[in-house]
């Protein structure tokens, strides 16, 4: 099978270039590209086109996306240029040599009044990222039948720096010593990109052979938890002190929330062998090179 992965520079697409490493897949990144990747903008209709019609991959792992809810709500032209523009273009693409894309996206297509979400439920996104990713969806289910949406929640992962991720970005909240509130309103089910990558891997083997693999999936971390409580087990299993964080039990600042958009993950398990690992064991081993020696 010929695959090829967007954003692969970033941390789902890393993950997904392990995962599917022994089918060399074609890496495409941009602004972090690599030895090894293709340099291609997303943005260029006309370089997709090409890429495309010169790879002619079987299968597309569309990865790439702004996912930072305050940057999509301050520079909205760009969001919608990559979460919907790139997308169609893309997904159109791979529809005329009857490839089949799988587009990731996000449980912020929910507003979080009525969990867990089936895949059928209706969508209401609170914010324009979750917008650009429900109008990313409609554009990959129109442009094919054959198309596939995977939504997924708050991802986690081997990060280049602790930003990367929301999940790791707490650290920082732990190594402030300063006492501050961290948020314990949203409830949220942190997902190990490795899972995600090798759930893709297991279900890509009856992908082509099964027609009825189209439309939309859910795939999601097990565990619920509020931030809060995410960097109150970082700290248990780091042994660092938390004493001087406390919950804040108001709604988030900035762009709006889902309080809990939990995601009803069965119609993929019906599918395949889905890939839960254990929060606690995957954060220690991640955090660990980011630990100050003095901390």
């Amino acid at each position: 099978m010929n695959i090829l992965i967007t954003g692969s520079s970033g941390l789902l697409g890393r993950a997904c270039r392990n995962s599917f490493s022994d089918l060399q897949p074609i890496t495409c990144a941009w602004n972090r590209a690599t030895d090894g990747d293709l340099k291609l903008d997303l943005t260029d209709k006309d370089a997709v086109q090409a890429t495309i019609d010169q790879h002619r991959p079987d299968l597309i792992l569309h990865t790439a996306a702004e996912r930072k809810p305050n940057i999509c709500e301050n520079q909205q032209d760009l969001t919608r240029a990559l979460n919907v523009d790139a997308t169609r273009t893309l997904a159109e693409a791979a529809a005329k040599i009857d490839a089949k894309l799988i587009y990731l996206s996000t449980d912020y297509v929910f507003d979080g009044q009525n969990p867990p979400y089936d895949v059928t439920a209706a969508c209401n996104p609170l914010n324009f990222y979750g917008e650009t990713k429900r109008a990313g969806e409609n554009a990959v289910l129109n442009a094919s039948e054959r198309h596939i949406v995977l939504r997924v929640p708050i991802l986690y992962g081997e990060v280049e720096t602790l930003e990367e991720s929301p999940v790791t970005a707490l650290l920082n909240e732990l190594l402030n010593p300063e006492p501050h509130a961290v948020d314990h309103w949203s409830i949220r089910y942190p997902t190990y990109v490795g899972d995600v990558a090798q759930t893709l891997s297991n279900w890509s083997q009856q992908l082509k052979s099964d027609p009825e693999c189209n439309g939309i999936y859910h795939l999601s971390g097990a565990e619920a938890v509020t931030k809060y409580e995410m960097v109150r087990t970082m700290a248990e299993i780091l042994g660092l002190d938390h004493s001087h964080l406390s919950p804040n039990t108001q709604p988030p600042s900035g762009a709006p929330r889902p309080q809990n958009s939990q995601l009803n993950i069965n119609r993929l398990q019906l599918k395949t062998a889905i890939q839960q690992t254990s929060f606690k064991d995957n954060i220690k081993r991640i955090l660990k090179p980011f630990i100050p020696a003095e901390a």
